[in-house]
This record gives C-alpha cells, structure tokens and sequence, in this order.
C-alpha cells in the first residue's frame, strides 16, 4: 500500500421520521370510533418514534465505533510505502513512487511485511551510479528552520552482497539546500565496514561542518532484516550551542547515534529538500550488487509519529501501513 498526504472525513448520517393522525374516523360501526383511533395512531407514533431513537442509537454507536480512539495520536505520514501495489519486476522510479531510481524495482523474492518490497541494484560498469542505484524522494514544502524529519525503512543485505564502495558506503541521506538553490551538503549515515568488529560498522556526518561520530563496530547480518531510522531537527544552531539541531539515528529501534553538537542546516535561511537512500557508489567501481528494502516511511512535524524509544524519543518506530 502507498500513502501520501492521506486526508480524513467525516460522515454524518440524519435520520427524519413522520407522524399521522386519526381525522377520518366515522360512527358507521365499520370503523373504529374516534377514540380508538386515536389511540391506535398514538401507539403507532410511539412506536415510530422507537425505531428512530433505536436507529439514532445504532448510528451513534456505528460512529462511535469508526472514530479514532482519542488515545491514540493520529499519524499521517508525508511518504509511507510497503510496495505492495506493484507486481513484480515493475520499475519503481519516475515518480512511481520514487524519483531517481532507475534500476529499482518491485520484488517478491523478499518481503519484511506482505510479499514484495523494493529491489535496490548497482551494475559493475555503472559508475557511482547516481540516477540508477537506490531511491530518492523530494521534501515538499522544503523543510527549513524549526521542522522535523523522520525516515524509517528495512533493510535486507544478501549474503552476496559486497560492501566495497570507498572508504564508505552512502545509505541515509537528507539533503541540505542553500536558499539559493545551491547545496549545502547531506545529513549522512554511512556503512563504514560491515563485517571487521574492531572497525566502525556505521558512521554519521554532517556535510560541511565535518565532524564524524561512529558506532561501536557490530557487524551487519546478512541474509536478515534490520530497521533503520533517521531524525533531524532542521537548525544551524545545534543543541550544544543553544539552538535546536539535533541528528538522531536508531537501529532495530535502539538509539546509537543522538548527536547534539552537529547543525543540520549550514544556515539559517537553508532547508531540506531530498531524501536520499544510497544513490551514489564512492570510488565508482560497483560489483554486481543488489539488496532489498521494505516499509519505506517518511514524516515531518505536520503529522509527527506515535511511537517513543526507551528514552521517551519521538520516532516511527514499528508503526505499520494500514
């Protein structure tokens, strides 16, 4: 199922009722006498009266029923999807749903939920690829200073896949604007080396302000699948300078990366406009590689997601597409 920019309504159902009366009645004896009749038609109204109240309170309780449940935070996402609307091998880029995509397409080979997900593929000969490995999906309006931005998505490496790009992988990447237009650098995660435990597994970064945080080097499994999830809080003041930009990033929906000291925007007047996931191969020499990707969810602070991490961190979490 896709979603975006999924609206409500509300129904409301009225319900009439008449009355009639007992005007005709004669003394012919062929009919009943005025008194009678009225108190036929009387016990008539009361019982119309009955079935409206009864249906007014079957209606009633059908809404009440239908309405979200008031303790439950209503969450629309800006991008949700599970990618089960595409019949296998179907090209997933120019718009449908994704932009620059061009060797990605839907797959049932494996799925997280449901049966197909998204098969991400780079070709030894492509380059870094940029325009055919991986996803992108624009940020519109633009996000600027004071907005949120959350992106969760799953994973699955095959064991064939080779992580060779140079000295890192590109995975999660939320692009930074000028108010010109100009680029002003990516909010990056990075998979740094994925199977050497007494190196950094994952690494994050903000373009331009150059400072590195890495992980604590567990190796990524293969042949399984893993939650990812990014936050940022767009500012170019960060939290530990008395501003608000914040990155924050979650695996398997435990925090390993909450970075107070990084601006993620490199001005006040800048923005985000683009979320990339891979979309370029550093050293542009790919082997043959492909991996898949489920339940792909974006949301921004029009719509903030329900869920909290152990810490009381808003996040997407394991929020589910209808």
């Amino acid at each position: 199922m896709k979603l975006e920019c999924i609206g409500m309504v509300a129904l409301l159902t009225t319900i009439g009722c008449g009355s009639s009366d007992g005007s005709n009645a004669t003394d012919s004896g062929l009919l009943p006498d005025a008194g009678s009749a009225d108190a036929s038609d009387a016990a008539s109204a009361d019982a119309t009266s009955a079935d409206a109240s009864d249906a007014a309170s079957a209606d009633a309780a059908a809404d009440d029923a239908s309405a979200p449940d008031a303790s439950t935070p209503y969450f629309e996402p800006y991008f949700a999807d599970d990618f089960e609307t595409y019949s296998d091998g179907q090209s997933l880029t120019d718009g449908r749903p994704f932009g620059t995509a061009g060797h990605t397409t839907a797959s049932t080979t494996e799925a997280f939920s449901g049966s197909t997900s998204a098969r991400m593929e780079i070709r030894a000969g492509d380059g870094g690829g940029f325009g055919r490995w991986g996803a992108s999906v624009n940020l519109r309006p633009k996000l600027g200073k004071g907005s949120e931005v959350w992106v969760r998505l799953r994973v699955f490496w095959p064991a064939s896949f080779q992580f060779t790009a140079s000295p890192w992988m590109k995975f999660l990447r939320i692009h930074n604007q000028n108010e010109d237009g100009s680029n002003d650098g990516y909010n990056d995660l990075y998979i740094d080396e994925p199977d050497d435990s007494s190196r950094p597994t994952l690494r994050c970064i903000k373009e331009k302000h150059d400072v590195w945080e890495t992980d604590d080097g567990t190796p990524l499994p293969r042949d399984t699948w893993q939650s990812y999830e990014m936050y940022l809080y767009a500012d170019d003041v960060p939290v530990d300078e008395g501003g608000n930009a914040r990155m924050r990033i979650w695996k398997d929906n435990v925090l390993i990366f909450d970075r107070t000291d990084v601006p993620t925007l490199a001005t006040a007047g800048g923005n985000l406009d683009l979320f990339y996931l891979f979309t370029y191969w550093n050293n542009e020499m790919p082997p043959n590689n492909h991996c898949f990707v489920d339940d792909l969810i974006l949301a921004t602070d029009a719509s903030p997601p329900p869920n909290t991490d152990a810490a009381g961190n808003r996040m997407i979490g394991d929020w589910t597409i209808p």
